[in-house]
């Protein structure tokens, strides 16, 4: 069952209830995923190397929001970070915006989820900075997230930081002791105050929120086989069309995974409302749900290079990029692209 034939079954009915209240990114991004690997986004010319049969294939869309695109941005992330890997335990730490918050981050979605990503960086990077004995410059990787397993409004981000850091002052690589990062309870209290304050400080009202907020971190493991890991957990799209388990003309049902007992659940809805829920999880356009900092960051290379060499890191060339290959459904042989075509128009 995919999402893109569920979309369109109860377009209408969508249009209906809640076309008033849709965005323009949300019917980009609809328009993108109804339009993937159809002749919206043309076709590849393709030529049988072996008997010669002609075919053609239709493109996918690329949209960030397709849940059919998401394994290229998986294999994409996986690759840039295996050219950052360290030998050492890797962390995940997970800050959340309460639910009293939620409304107003949905209302104000570039501005709250820019203000998660700085404060989220700033109190781990404190953190690092006032650690006694170690007192280093950490490498963080950050990624957002907006929905739970329900596919509720969610805001969270995730940051991947590694086990170590460099110590400014003596110039050299210091590694966090044990399998422990910083303290959970004392990273949420911190993130609290700087992003109510952010909050405030932008303009927006906030709403009275709990006290004690909730920040977790916990260990992933160690080099590849941990950014691996992460990779499947963080470029995931917001539903996989495997979890959409029945469609009845009326309501859609889907599993997710409870967070609790670690068992299957289900839910079900109306066909519309599924699809509004989906599309409110569209960013909002140009806004990056991934970036680095530190020595992780685009522009220092030379740093990184640097540490990967101090830690005596033999970093494994990245495999050859592999064309997407095509095969021939007459005699199962490898197919050439011959060419392509786009809007009436064919070039190769």
């Amino acid at each position: 069952m995919e999402l893109a034939t569920i979309m369109r079954r109860y377009l209408p009915k969508f249009k209906q209830d809640y076309g008033n209240s849709t965005t323009p990114n949300q019917w980009s991004a609809l328009n993108a995923i109804l339009g993937c690997r159809t002749e919206q986004y043309g076709e590849v010319l393709l030529s049988c190397k072996a008997c010669l049969q002609p075919d053609r294939r239709f493109q996918s869309c690329g949209h960030r929001a397709c849940n059919q695109c998401q394994n290229r941005h998986t294999t994409q992330w996986l690759e840039r970070q295996q050219n950052k890997l360290l030998p050492t335990d890797y962390f995940m730490v997970t800050f959340t915006m309460p639910y009293e918050l939620r409304a107003l981050a949905l209302a104000n979605q570039k501005t709250l989820y820019t203000l998660l990503f700085e404060c989220a960086i700033s109190t781990v990077k404190d953190f690092g900075r006032n650690e006694k004995g170690f007192a280093a410059e950490l490498g963080m990787t950050a990624v957002l997230h907006t929905h739970s397993r329900q596919l509720n409004f969610h805001p969270h981000v995730h940051l991947i930081v590694p086990g170590g850091g460099l110590n400014p002052q003596r110039k050299e690589w210091r590694k966090l002791k044990g399998k422990y990062l910083f303290n959970g309870n004392k990273l949420a209290a911190v993130f609290r105050g700087r992003l109510l304050k952010a909050i405030n400080e932008a303009g927006l009202k906030t709403p009275r929120t709990p006290k004690k907020w909730v920040a977790q971190c916990k260990r992933v493991g160690r080099g590849l086989p941990a950014l691996q890991y992460l990779s499947r957990y963080l470029y995931r799209g917001v539903i996989s069309n495997n979890n959409i388990i029945n469609d009845d003309g009326k309501n859609v049902t889907f599993q997710y995974k409870d967070s609790d007992t670690g068992k299957m659940k289900t839910r079900s809805m109306k066909g519309e409302a599924f699809v509004a829920l989906i599309l409110q999880h569209t960013l909002p356009k140009g806004f990056r749900r991934t970036r680095d900092y530190g020595f992780l960051h685009g522009n220092a290379k030379r740093t990184l290079r640097l540490v990967q060499w101090v830690l005596r890191l033999e970093i494994p060339p990245l495999p050859e990029k592999q064309k997407a290959t095509f095969i021939c459904q007459h005699c199962k042989g490898p197919m050439a692209i011959m060419g392509f075509k786009q809007a009436g128009l064919t070039s190769g």
